[in-house]
């Protein structure tokens, strides 16, 4: 009894499989005494029963099935992965071999653009000496890279021909400096200043991009408008319009008076007009001359424009040329500070070429300057400087007309040939003189 209350409570909570352990069970119950210790030691073994060795070699039996089940389904297992990493190999190869060629691509694209980067440094610094070379100095952004000879009109712009060539025939070979900076502005589509010296070639800077952009014979109006401040600057720079254009058929007009009382503009064919303010200005208001399809406007001699009191006459002018890419540029040989901020108010995003210094004299032209206290002063330095190094022809301005014609009438004694030209005369007169020394008023030519 007490061995049954030591084995409840040593076994209390255990559970045992009756099936399997039947046997067992079957010791332990109520029945007779166990033998004692001593007599256990002693007594020989006995042997199983026959259901006892049944159960147990079918529990053996089972194990081994379960452990061969075990074993299959581990390999089976295995090859399923294997089977899942061979499938798969060719995807995860070529993953493999994408960075490497991204990396290839990308090292491509790093050289190109480094040889890009270079070859745009070399041009800026190419820039900069031929600037320096040819003493142009710029301000603005992105401007153009200056010329190294006309060719290049050819091979960068596009330019015709028949253009250069007759350059050539001109006797330009090489561009002056506001030739190789002004010209590349204008063609880039670039509103530009330019100041330089007197007869640095302005002329042809602005009139060769016109001649470049404008087709000749175009129809539609006014193509481009050049003022200038005095009729024979406008006569000069048609004349220098029309051997440039020798071959092609454009129309060059001048705006002379009788053109601008009673033209027909409206059957007018006209590539450029090349006229003074004033005359320009009463087309527009007086004949109904339409200049809403300029494209190129050019102000020559700006200074003097904006000095002669053409102010308001010009910004009439400019108002009148109201296409919305239009290309406005400005030459003078002086550019002051006044004049340069009154300009910028009708230019967007100009950029101003200098070439030498701004507003000084030109080193091609030797200079004297002499003191007179009076008029009678100016007049016996003037006959002194006559007879000891001016050499006829001889070329002299004055303030005013009547200041020409006084010293004409002062030196008519003086055993000297002169003759004065101003705005009174007519175009006949102007051809009739035949003088070695004359006297020009720089005056409005109206």
């Amino acid at each position: 009894m007490e061995n049954t209350k030591l084995s409840s409570s040593l076994f209390a909570g255990t559970h045992f499989d009756r099936k399997r352990f039947a046997a067992d069970f079957a010791r332990f119950r109520k029945g007779p005494a166990l033998p004692s210790a001593a007599a256990t030691a002693t007594a020989a073994p006995s042997a199983p029963s026959p259901e006892k060795k049944r159960k147990r070699k079918s529990g053996k039996a089972k194990a081994k099935k379960n452990k061969k089940k075990r074993a299959e389904d581990a390999a089976a297992a295995s090859s399923n992965v294997v089977e899942g990493f061979s499938v798969f190999k060719g995807l995860a190869d070529s993953n493999a071999e994408l960075p490497s060629e991204k990396v290839d691509m990308r090292k491509d694209e790093d050289s190109v653009a480094v040889r890009q980067r270079k070859e745009i440094e070399r041009e800026i610094e190419r820039a900069a000496v031929l600037r320096k070379r040819f003493d142009i100095h710029i301000a603005g952004q992105n401007a153009p890279a200056p010329l190294e000879s006309f060719e290049e009109l050819i091979s960068r712009y596009g330019c015709d021909s028949y253009l250069v060539g007759n350059l050539s025939k001109l006797g330009f070979q090489e561009p002056t400096p506001i030739q190789r900076q002004a010209m590349p502005i204008l063609l880039s589509g670039r509103e530009c200043f330019a100041c330089a010296p007197t007869g640095s070639g302005k002329t042809l800077a602005f009139l060769f991009p016109l001649l470049m952009k404008i087709k000749p014979g175009s129809k539609g109006g006014v193509k481009a408008v050049i003022l200038c401040p005095t009729r024979e600057l406008a006569a000069q720079t048609v004349r220098e319009c029309k051997k440039l254009i020798k071959g092609r058929k454009y129309y060059i007009k001048l705006m002379t008076k009788e053109l601008s009382k009673s033209g027909n503009f409206k059957d007018m064919h006209c590539d450029i007009l090349v006229s003074t303010p004033l005359r320009l200005d009463h087309a527009v208001k007086k004949r109904d001359l339409d200049l809403s399809s300029v494209e190129y406007l050019v102000l020559d001699e700006s200074d003097k424009l904006f000095e002669l009191g053409f102010v308001e006459v010009v910004d009439s002018v400019v108002e009148a040329c109201s296409n919305p890419s239009i290309i406005r540029s400005l030459f003078s040989a002086t550019l002051p500070d006044s004049i340069e901020a009154l300009a910028r108010t009708i230019m967007h995003d100009a950029i101003r070429v200098i070439v030498g210094r701004k507003n000084s004299a030109s080193s091609l032209i030797k200079q004297k300057l002499i003191f007179a206290g009076t008029e009678r002063g100016k007049l016996l330095a003037l006959r002194q400087s006559f007879q000891e190094s001016l050499n006829p022809p001889v070329l002299i301005f004055v303030q005013s007309k009547e200041r020409a014609k006084e010293l004409y009438k002062e030196l008519a004694f003086d055993d000297v040939r002169v003759d004065a030209i101003h705005a009174d005369l007519n175009e006949q007169q102007v051809r009739m003189l035949s003088t070695y020394v004359s006297f020009t008023a720089a005056s409005r030519c109206c």
